[in-house]
């Protein structure tokens, strides 16, 4: 698939890769050219996202039947019919992404979570306020997790935790993007959270605690890691 093909007014994710992190973002599609699609311009913490020289790029688009990827676009800002737009750029044609190969991973741990509030102080800059509530962590992926909690949250709620592990703390934050009442289970609540930012050794976590854990299901001895 070519950038052009992109339809206008649709969703288009941006994959972030930086120092250690990597951050997901969502903007909708205002024009496309030969090589280059804009988005409204992305906000982040109530300013404009800036994008870094050693950010390494990736965009996602979801096509009628099927995703596309275009891996290391060149970000830029340009001016479209009177405002500002990031842009994306890339010489390449798509690649076919299929989602579901962020494989998801049980956990079954009890982690204290927390809801994050933002809000401009007097100076205008953007401050965060973090409410702690306990959970249990259903499942894992690099992309989401599932959780049970009795805290209220509603769609699109900032939420986080940090989740001690034998390669050091993963950070893992995001936006609930599903919730369902349940009635067996010690907590009221189910949640879907769908990352913006995550430890960028979080998949490789995953992937050794996925080949444990299958590891100990076929007899082999194994230690789970934490």
């Amino acid at each position: 698939m070519l950038i052009k093909e992109m339809v206008l007014g649709r969703k288009l994710e941006v994959l972030v890769d930086r120092e250690g992190y990597n951050y997901r973002l969502v903007s909708k599609i205002e024009g496309t050219t030969d090589g280059t699609v804009a988005v409204s311009a992305i906000v982040a913490k109530g300013r404009m996202f800036h994008f870094e020289e050693g950010d390494n790029v990736t965009i996602v688009y979801r096509g009628e039947e099927r995703m596309w990827k275009w891996e290391h676009v060149k970000p830029g800002l340009a001016r479209l019919e009177g405002e500002t737009v990031h842009t994306f750029s890339s010489g390449e044609k798509g690649q076919v992404y299929n989602r579901r190969d962020s494989f998801r991973v049980p956990i079954g741990e009890n982690l204290l979570m927390y809801r994050i509030f933002s809000r401009k102080n007097e100076d205008g800059e953007t401050e965060e306020k973090l409410k702690p509530f306990e959970g249990l962590l259903v499942d894992l992926s690099v992309s989401g997790a599932g959780l049970y909690t009795d805290e209220d949250l509603e769609i699109d709620a900032m939420m986080g935790f940090d989740m001690p592990t034998n390669m050091g703390i993963m950070t893992c934050r995001g936006k609930i993007v599903r919730r369902a009442d349940v009635y067996d289970k010690p907590f009221r609540n189910f949640y879907g959270c769908e990352f913006t930012k995550v430890r960028k050794e979080l998949e490789r976590y995953l992937f050794e605690r996925q080949r444990l854990m299958l590891q100990k299901e076929r007899g082999g001895e194994s230690i789970r890691p934490r």
